[in-house]
């Protein structure tokens, strides 16, 4: 069955091109943003282990919280382009919610992380 859908081409072109330009750019981004949600998970791991040796409050449980839009993103991209075979995500709401949800993760990470810097660097 799966087999049939990957090889099935849509919008007139061969299913060679089909799964260069359409499935494997689609894979290859959901496997992105998860390997991205994992490395910022690791470094909430990092931050606190420091917070244990050193003593120093780093606020390791936002910096494990914040990156979970971007697995959501993953999860949305997942549903709507791998598992239904479409080439983007469907307009009309759910590619701004998955998109905003990316945001907003990234914006949490990156303030989460600087507070973790700002604390390793010292006053």
């Amino acid at each position: 069955m799966m087999i049939m859908l990957l090889g099935m081409a849509s919008f007139g072109i061969e299913a060679r091109d089909y799964q260069l330009l359409v499935i494997l750019p689609n894979y290859l981004l959901i496997v992105g943003a998860v390997v991205l949600w994992l490395a910022f998970v690791i470094l909430g791991i990092i931050a606190r282990r420091y917070e244990i040796v050193l003593g120093e409050r780093t606020n390791w449980q936002f910096m494990m919280f914040a990156p979970t839009g971007i697995l959501a993103f993953a999860a949305i991209q997942l549903v709507y382009c791998g598992i239904r075979g479409n080439m983007m995500l469907p307009k009309g709401g759910m590619n701004y919610l998955a998109y905003l949800l990316f945001f907003i993760s990234g914006s949490l990470s990156l303030l989460a992380n600087y507070r973790f810097y700002k604390v390793t660097k010292g006053k």
